[in-house]
């Protein structure tokens, strides 16, 4: 709240406890005052349930959350009840004394009519508190279980144009006859290398500042996430898709999205293409900040292969690059050769190896 600027009715200004103990001294008066115009009947009958009603039907707008569910909740527990004292006022005498005759004469009839009708409303509006009460206990749960989101800043700029894969990506896209999608684009490096084959590729990266440089040379570039963006593109409307960056290290359920979806948005015999960190290279070489709060974890080419082939997909290529870590086993001739290799496999197996892949993968359903 505002601080209180002096006035003519406020001497000076006042801290936060002064405030409100101006506030509890306004809204005395104000409550007073609705007393008394209630007693001298000022207010008409049915003017005050009828502000209420309009306040909880307009108000929810403007709400967010829990309050939003409550204030509507109250607007259907207060249209819950079913008045069936019909009005009888009228301009000329008789009919007003015909009115109340009706009124007492149908009275036995409306009223077994409405009892029935409040009944059910109350038993409908009490199985909407129960819904709230179990919406609330589960967004309470999920606040709970909520980890910190991983700073966009954190996450280091790719150049997918002067990699290794960058090639192997190109070889894979060419002669598709259609719009090609690279995800997380970055810089646009690839786009160039895309375009340079003859390739109709655009790309769509969520950090704004990092494609500015391709717009700056002309690409068709969005700053959308690749989410928000296949939700958008018609079904089967590409021809390929290259996916790399975020992908990584997407949560769970985003990444059984994004494979649904990539699913309809590729055509039948689109080129999928996957570029990924070993789990190995991503525990022995990313750093701690997004280790501790990237939502995922690298998967294994197994286990995208595995993931695809349930969507219809058919694996058609599959490269290991990047930094290879493994160690080199010993000489024969070292007499504890056999021993020293067997720790030498172990650990390259679980710990080293090559640090990237890039999966090759075609829709054939």
């Amino acid at each position: 709240m505002a601080p209180i600027e002096p006035g003519p009715d406020v001497p000076g200004a006042f801290d936060a406890a002064g405030q409100a103990e101006y506030l509890n001294e306004v809204m005395a008066e104000i409550d007073a005052e609705v007393r008394r115009r209630r007693a001298s009947g000022d207010l008409p009958a049915g003017l005050e349930q009828e502000l209420d009603e309009l306040f909880l039907e307009f108000s929810p707008v403007g709400l967010h959350g829990k309050a939003r569910l409550r204030e509507t909740l109250a607007l259907v527990d207060g249209s819950a009840y079913v008045d069936m004292t019909v009005p009888v006022e009228s301009q000329k005498a008789v009919g007003s004394h015909v009115k109340r005759l009706i009124r007492k004469s149908m009275g036995w009839y409306i009223g077994f009519i409405v009892h029935q009708i409040v009944k059910f409303a109350w038993s409908v509006s009490r199985m909407f508190h129960v819904v709230v009460d179990h919406v609330e206990d589960l967004e309470a749960a999920v606040d709970d279980q909520r980890t910190p989101e991983l700073p966009p800043s954190a996450v280091p700029v790719a150049d997918p144009g002067s990699t290794w894969w960058s090639s192997g990506a190109v070889a894979a896209l060419s002669g598709v006859g259609g719009r090609v999608l690279h995800a997380d684009c970055g810089t646009g490096t690839l786009l160039d290398a895309l375009i340079a084959g003859g390739i109709d590729a655009y790309g769509v990266d969520p950090n704004e500042s990092v494609i500015e440089g391709a717009i700056e040379r002309g690409l068709d570039v969005r700053a959308e996430s690749v989410l928000e963006h296949l939700e958008v593109v018609a079904e089967e409307a590409l021809s390929g898709m290259v996916l790399s960056g975020s992908v990584q290290w997407r949560h769970p359920n985003q990444r059984a999205r994004l494979v649904r979806l990539a699913t309809s948005r590729l055509a039948v015999d689109g080129v999928l293409v996957i570029h990924s960190a070993t789990p190995e290279s991503w525990a022995a070489g990313t750093t701690h900040l997004i280790s501790d709060l990237a939502p995922g974890r690298p998967l294994h080419a197994e286990t995208w292969s595995h993931l695809l082939a349930d969507h219809g997909f058919r694996r058609t290529g599959l490269t290991f690059g990047g930094e290879d870590r493994r160690l080199d086993r010993v000489a024969p001739s070292n007499p504890d050769a056999p021993a020293i290799n067997a720790a030498i496999d172990i650990v390259n197996s679980l710990l080293l190896g090559p640090g990237e892949y890039l999966l090759v993968a075609i829709r054939q359903r």
